[in-house]
């Protein structure tokens, strides 16, 4: 079976990175170019860093017969659009979170999606994760029993400003993959949200109505209860965790050490840590593709799928009304 020709929409840190896997460390697939705006496409040309042909048009890229699937890692805003224009060719997709900067713009591209029969990934990239992939099987084989309770944790360092202005919130930037993480370990939907937020880092988020800490309560179908914990201030490192307590049991997967060595002193055990989710996931990027890839090769249905996107963001929508409208909001099936 012939490699997989692969195009790229957007080359920023995620573009990149996916770029790089492509290029050699994806069986089954080959980087073939990829599509920049024009002011980014004169920089990579000046620097001489392009990993690949480019081009500053998405039609031209998709038009080009050796490109027979697309991954779309364009700014958050024009996700919905590029979904869509390559949906119209009926390549394949997998696109980086989140599938649209609002519900509307993500129904439609799930709209586009289906209507045009193409195999979709979202990127939650959590699902790949040693951890996570190990606390879901073990959730599937019952060791917990029922599932009852989740809490997610993710910590990170704040992006800046400019770029918080346009990324829909913290809920919406940071708190959508414990969102799915939620939704992936518990296997059920959420149905209302109450959320709670506070300014605490940095001031300027007060301008357009975002926080910078915040917590989410959870309300599942079937009964149970969820907790995430969102903050954009982490000095003791890059942190995310994951817990589901069940009828019988608990699973926990959290942070683990960024090198498997521990320094024992007086004053206590010291271990490395991640301060980059690229390098603390950076398997689970490459597992994603590699699975997407597979997926296309064998036919079989790529996951997490379109409605998955849609479904995340629609309770990263909510959390965030709830937190401006301080009530509790529920999720229309």
């Amino acid at each position: 079976m012939s490699d997989i020709g692969f195009g790229v929409v957007g080359l920023g840190r995620m573009g990149m990175l996916h770029a790089e896997h492509l290029r050699g460390s994806i069986p089954g697939a080959r980087l073939v170019a990829a599509a920049v705006d024009p002011e980014h496409l004169k920089q990579l040309e000046a620097q001489n860093s392009a990993p690949c042909p480019l081009t500053a048009s998405v039609e031209d890229l998709i038009a080009r017969p050796q490109v027979e699937a697309v991954l779309i890692a364009s700014s958050s805003s024009v996700h919905h659009e590029h979904v869509t224009t390559v949906a119209g060719k009926r390549l394949p997709i997998f696109c980086e979170k989140p599938l649209a900067d609002s519900v509307i713009n993500a129904a439609n591209a799930v709209r586009a999606v289906t209507r045009a029969g193409v195999p979709f990934q979202i990127g939650f990239q959590r699902r790949f994760d040693s951890g996570y992939a190990r606390a879901k099987e073990l959730i599937t084989e019952g060791a917990i029993g029922e599932p009852e309770l989740f809490r997610g944790i993710s910590a990170d360092h704040i992006p800046p400003v400019e770029y918080l202005r346009t990324s829909g919130g913290l809920f919406w930037d940071l708190g959508v993959h414990d969102f799915d993480a939620a939704r992936f370990l518990m296997n059920d939907e959420i149905a209302a949200v109450r959320a709670d937020g506070a300014v605490m880092v940095e001031p300027r988020l007060a301008e357009f109505d975002d926080v910078d800490y915040g917590v989410a309560t959870l309300y599942f179908r079937r009964g149970g209860l969820g907790v995430v914990q969102n903050s954009w201030r982490a000095p003791w490192g890059y942190e995310i965790r994951a817990e589901v307590c069940g009828s019988r049991g608990r699973v926990v997967t959290e942070l683990d050490a960024k090198v498997p060595t521990h320094l024992y002193v007086e004053r206590g055990i010291i271990s490395e840590r991640h301060h980059q989710f690229l390098e603390r996931f950076r398997d689970a990027y490459r597992t994603e593709l590699q699975a997407f890839v597979h997926a296309l090769q064998t036919g079989a249905e790529p996951s997490p799928n379109a409605s998955d996107g849609l479904k995340a963001i629609q309770v990263a929508d909510a959390a965030t009304r709830s937190n401006r409208e301080n009530r509790r909001v529920e999720i229309e099936p």
